[in-house]
């Protein structure tokens, strides 16, 4: 997506849970009223979602 807002960028680690709490944070609070961020979260869902299954292998493959 192009946006002329430059911290959809954010928004993929936002969605996949990889952004420090204070960036998690502040992206929570800017997609408050940014509505091309939030719309970025909402199509990038859906593809964390799919990936989640693999993070939790991921992790369980790295315990072994």
């Amino acid at each position: 997506m192009t946006s002329a807002c430059s911290y959809t960028v954010t928004a993929g680690g936002y969605v996949l849970g990889v952004l420090t709490v204070r960036e998690s944070n502040d992206f929570h609070d800017h997609i408050e009223v940014c509505s091309d961020c939030r719309r970025e979260v909402v199509e990038l869902s859906p593809v964390a979602r799919m990936l989640a299954p693999l993070k939790t292998a991921r992790r369980s493959a790295h315990l072994n």
